[in-house]
């Protein structure tokens, strides 16, 4: 199968998910109506926007018809996977922003980038926009830190 067509059905299918998530949102009351009903609708809003974006660039960009070939590297593909499932186990222990700030530098490694300080002012980055978005714009209550007693 052509890359092009994977790339298309992916996106519709990400842009029909989105669409199904916001729609969840309608069944969500009490204070949840105002917490978690918010979030899920600027992810459901994010996935759906970037992914139409993606499709009319993929569209209106003429590609060849290259096989898709879903990994170059063994090796590397299964260290993503196998990183993914440390962070999600420690993410249950730790909460989200200590996995976060180890787990993005060693991915960035991972594929291949070299220089730290760009490493570090990305994580750094990444770490600010999930506090002042998740947390202070939006009142989301992302795991924290349960085993320092709930800090």
């Amino acid at each position: 199968m052509a890359k092009k067509h994977v790339d298309r059905a992916v996106l519709a299918l990400l842009i029909v998910m989105a669409v199904l998530l916001f729609n969840s949102t309608a069944n969500y009351t009490g204070i949840a109506l105002k917490t978690s009903a918010k979030y899920v609708q600027f992810l459901a809003v994010s996935i759906g926007v970037l992914s139409v974006i993606q499709l009319g660039f993929s569209v209106f960009k003429e590609q060849s018809s290259v096989k898709l070939q879903l990994t170059e590297n063994i090796g590397r593909f299964v260290g993503l996977l196998v990183s993914l499932g440390l962070f999600a186990a420690a993410f249950e222990k730790f909460g989200f922003f200590i996995p976060a700030a180890v787990f993005i530098p060693f991915i960035a490694v991972l594929l291949g980038y070299r220089r730290p300080f760009v490493i570090a002012l990305t994580t750094i980055g990444v770490l600010i926009f999930v506090y002042l978005v998740f947390i202070q714009l939006l009142s989301v209550n992302l795991p924290g830190l349960d085993f320092l007693g709930g800090v």
